[in-house]
């Protein structure tokens, strides 16, 4: 009897110790450099993002804020990954409303479910794109694209960044939207599509708003009109495509911050806190002046608006031509 009261008090003791020391870890966050995980390559709207809010978040937790690019499959390895990290808040990553609404609609099998696996913490921004085709391509308008891939089904042909990104949302609610048919080529970045449309591979595709500017001003592109449901203010001459084409058209790449869904909800609401002081920073305000737009700050709203993106996309991905 003594023996098994000791055995008994002893795991007793050994369990509350260990409580206690996690509690204190979650008190003392954070004690050493956070990993933030980009879901795809250097150089894109998304890299640049998290790039930004890296250096802003740096500076409100006063550790350092390490990004690392884990590319591949649509950004499913990077959230596979994550989902499976430990939930200690050191630990995390920016997530595309593609990879939470689309993904599962285009891909057999995932390894996370995206709205289970992860805590969302805050939306970042919301990158309209400028549809564009080469300098030299006869087509000079939104109206025109859509009337040759009307009447030639699958002759006009769209780079995309991969299947589900915010790309192939743009012509997959084109289609859906005006009855065109065009023919999807895919590549792994939207770095490569931009090559494939200037070196003549395909004939249209969409190119960030954030860094679109160069390849217009050079005259290597000209572009068509923009994706978000108002005009850019630093393309303000061109149309939003809801003006050109009716409809309900307001496509771009959401971003926003989340962890692993275990993470303590005491560094989440830290993190929550340090994400409303990066909204208003000057890195972002800078980011927002080349033409993201800002989105509302929290857990809630952004988790709420995740939901009404997979309505949105659900519609799209299951009328899209092939499905």
């Amino acid at each position: 009897m003594h023996a098994r009261f000791l055995r008994a008090s002893l795991a007793s003791l050994t369990f509350s110790l260990a409580a206690q020391a996690q509690a204190q870890a979650v008190v003392d966050w954070p004690e050493r450099p956070i990993t933030l995980v980009v879901p795809f390559g250097a150089g894109g709207i998304t890299d640049l993002t998290a790039r930004t809010v890296a250096k802003q978040l740096q500076a409100e937790l006063g550790k350092p804020v390490v990004v690392e690019n884990k590319p591949g499959a649509g950004g499913n390895i990077a959230a596979d990954i994550v989902a499976r990290a430990k939930p200690d808040g050191y630990t995390l990553m920016v997530i595309t409303n593609g990879m939470v609404a689309v993904n599962p609609l285009i891909h057999k099998q995932l390894n996370y479910d995206a709205l289970k696996d992860f805590a969302y913490v805050s939306m970042i921004a919301n990158t309209p794109l400028a549809l564009v085709v080469p300098q030299s391509s006869p087509i000079q308008d939104l109206p025109a694209l859509v009337a040759r891939a009307r009447s030639r089904p699958d002759a006009v042909s769209f780079a995309s960044a991969g299947q589900g990104t915010s790309i192939h949302q743009v012509f997959a609610l084109m289609q859906q939207q005006t009855g065109a048919t065009l023919m999807h080529v895919p590549y792994k970045s939207g770095a490569e599509a931009a090559t494939a449309l200037l070196s003549g591979v395909v004939d249209v595709t969409a190119v960030e708003t954030v860094v679109v500017g160069p390849f217009i001003q050079s005259g290597r592109m000209r572009a068509l009109g923009v994706t978000s449901a108002q005009r850019v203010s630093n393309l303000a001459d061109l149309p939003a495509a809801r003006e050109a084409l009716g409809g309900d058209f307001d496509v771009g790449s959401i971003s926003g911050l989340v962890a692993p869904a275990a993470t303590p909800q005491s560094i989440l609401d830290k993190l929550e806190q340090a994400m409303q002081a990066v909204a208003q920073s000057e890195g972002m305000a800078q980011l927002h002046a080349q033409g993201s737009q800002p989105m509302p700050a929290g857990s809630q709203v952004f988790l709420e608006r995740m939901r009404q993106e997979q309505q949105k996309w659900r519609l799209v991905f299951s009328a899209e031509p092939g499905k």
